[in-house]
Formats: C-alpha cells, structure tokens, sequence
C-alpha cells in the first residue's frame, strides 16, 4: 500500500438527528469511507444525499470520508480509521484479521467486469489486446481489475496495466485514445456513456458478482449498526428518501451477508490477493 497522505474529507453539514431508540447519543459523526470509483466530488455529489438522510432516520450522524486515491483509503480501513465502508477491497485476504460485518449491499442488477474498446477501434476480441494498454481503476479493484485479470490470463493474453485511479479515469483515458481498452464496473459504464455521451465496443463480460458492500467495523456498537443498517435498507421504502433516491439515480440498498462475497474472495486469491 502506499504511506500516509493527506486524505479528501467531504463532511455532511446541518443535520440535527435524533438519537434512535437503543443508540448511544454521538458526540462526533462517524465515519462512512466510499471506494474510489470515481473523484471525490463525483462521490459527494452522489453519498452526501444518502448520508443525510441515512443519518436523519438512524439517530446515527455520519459523514464522508475518502482518501484521494484507492490505496489512501483502503488504508484508511486498514488502520480502522474508517466506522462504515462502501468498498469490497475488505474480502481482500490482507483484511481477514479485521472482522468487517457486511450490513447492506447497493441495489440493484448484478455487476459485472466489462472490457470496452473504442466503438470505431480494429478490436473485437480479447486476444486483439495481446501486448496492448488496457486501462484499469487499481490493482485492487473487483470486477474492474481481478475479474478481467483472470479471464486474459485465460485466455493467454498479457496485456500491458495502466492504472487510471478510479472508474471514471480508465475510461477518460480509453475516450482519450490513450490506452486501447479499458476494464470497468458495469454499472459504471452505463453512467459514464451516458454522462459523457460515448459509446464503447465492449468485448469481454464477466459472470455476475453482488455490487460492493456497506460494512461495518467491528469495534462499532451492535445498536449503533443495527440502526444504520435499517435505515439503509429503509430506503427502498421510506417516502422521505424517494427524492434522494431519484436525485442520485440509485434503487436503494438490499440485504446482504459476508457469506454473499464467497465468490469475491476466491477471485481475489486466484490473483494472489
């Protein structure tokens, strides 16, 4: 991992929250850690809204806390600087000492790892990249980096790694005529294309895999996760949170289990994590 920096805190103003029955009232807002998939004030555009409300309904206040790259804030969880992360970097076999309790899931399809060329580029299959740049988020993302790893390795083809820091780079960087692929999330993609009105070739989907997690650390309080557990899954169906969920563009969060990210850790050690 890389040494300590300076980290991007977005904090979450003017709540006043009530105190949820069986929760210890908080002195300070926790910390709630999001991945870096895309920049910060893409990700404060988007969890500023669900942390307001979020810490609204479960008496627990909360605010943003990243890092400026991936590996900033996967230290963060790492030093146990973090009380709730949005990631899946914790199904890592260099966390398995950090008992993380998986509370809540983000909604929604499967994702999946997707390889994309440009739309009007000579490639159209995965040994078309042989010795070629792909763009990728981090050597620690999921399906945007483990999940294609595995499936160019077995295929035979080597290609040469640019990381890009987050989702949105690695397909900047693809647009750009930088890289000549990129690998990214699903879900991203979608966004991004849409955002950014461009379209890509895609030529590799992955199997489906659950959508990163909301865990949290296990030095936290059994009623202080339980609230901000059913206020996340309270969303789907709180009246309140129907504008914040329209705003973000987000179906709200599902249940979920550490025993879900089976599949996860597996490939992450096929890759040596």
């Amino acid at each position: 991992m890389t040494t300590r920096r300076t980290a991007v805190t977005l904090l979450l103003l003017g709540a006043a929250v009530a105190v949820a029955p069986g929760v210890r009232a908080q002195t300070a807002p926790l910390t709630f850690g999001v991945l870096n998939q895309q920049s910060p004030s893409l990700t404060a555009e988007r969890w500023n809204p669900i942390l307001h409300h979020v810490s609204t309904a479960s008496g627990v206040p909360l605010r943003l806390k990243m890092g400026r790259t991936v590996d900033e804030t996967d230290d963060m969880m790492g030093r146990g600087e973090l009380d709730f992360v949005f990631t899946n970097h914790n199904f890592q076999t260099e966390y398995n000492a950090i008992a993380f309790r998986v509370i809540a899931r983000w909604g929604g399809e499967p994702i999946r790892g997707v390889i994309v060329v440009a739309a009007d580029g000579p490639f159209t299959q995965l040994k078309d990249l042989a010795g070629k740049k792909v763009a990728f988020p981090s050597r620690d993302a999921f399906v945007a980096y483990a999940v294609p790893l595995v499936a160019l390795k077995a295929a035979g083809v080597f290609v040469e790694e640019v990381m890009s820091g987050n989702q949105d780079g690695a397909l900047a960087q693809l647009k750009a005529r930088q890289v000549q692929a990129a690998a990214v999330n699903s879900r991203f993609l979608k966004q991004y294309s849409e955002r950014e009105g461009v379209a890509f070739r895609q030529i590799y989907l992955s199997d489906p895999y659950p959508d990163l997690a909301v865990i949290a650390h296990p030095r936290l309080p059994a009623a202080t996760v339980e609230a901000v557990r059913k206020a996340l899954l309270g969303m789907k169906t709180d009246a309140a949170a129907a504008p914040v969920l329209e705003r973000v563009k987000f179906p709200g969060f599902e249940s979920a289990t550490n025993q879900d990210y089976e599949g996860v850790r597996r490939i992450y050690r096929r890759i040596g994590q």
